[in-house]
């Protein structure tokens, strides 16, 4: 999903995405929501399912979403207080992604589907709120931030609307 080019057009990304995101679960019958993925991760891994081989259940892609959004949300501490921040995480790098990704589904493990949804929905208005009451200016200055390398629209996309798209996707493959 490309990043979008304002800043309204990127909140409507994040909201449509977390509604489409809360119809994916809302199919699911609530009897299974918290049992593992049906498809077995080694299985998932080797057709291309997002997420195989570290998601396990429902409750590990949310998690995972609920993970980036603090992610994020801390970037834009930093930012406030003017400093640098770790990017993407203190002692990761982008190109140890997946070791990053396993210690965060580790670090804020919930293994309830309603206590973590209820987790991602909260985290998810506070990092829109945040990001929504950053100026367009700001957000799309791709020299704004030397740590960045890139406008800070693209992380916050990639941590919402984007995220939310990679879920409904790694959701919908194992309950297929």
């Amino acid at each position: 999903m490309p990043v979008p080019e304002t800043a309204v057009a990127l909140q409507a990304a994040a909201m449509r995405g977390f509604r489409t995101l809360e119809d994916v679960i809302d199919v699911i019958p609530p009897a299974v929501r918290d049992r593992p993925f049906p498809i077995a991760p080694a299985s998932a891994e080797a057709s291309g399912v997002p997420g195989a081989g570290r998601d396990r259940d429902l409750q590990d892609v949310l998690n995972h979403l609920h993970a980036w959004h603090e992610l994020l949300l801390g970037w834009l501490d930093a930012i406030d207080a003017g400093t640098t921040p770790a990017y993407p995480a203190e002692g990761y790098d982008w190109e140890h992604l997946d070791a990053l990704n396993r210690s965060l589904r580790d670090k804020y493990r919930v293994r309830d589907v309603a206590r973590a949804f209820a987790r991602v929905q909260a985290s998810h208005a506070a990092a829109l709120a945040r990001v929504s009451a950053i100026g367009g200016d700001v957000l799309f200055d791709a020299d704004r931030f030397d740590w960045l390398g890139q406008p800070l629209a693209v992380p916050a996309h990639e941590c919402l609307g984007g995220h939310y798209g990679w879920a409904v996707e790694a959701i919908a493959a194992r309950f297929d």
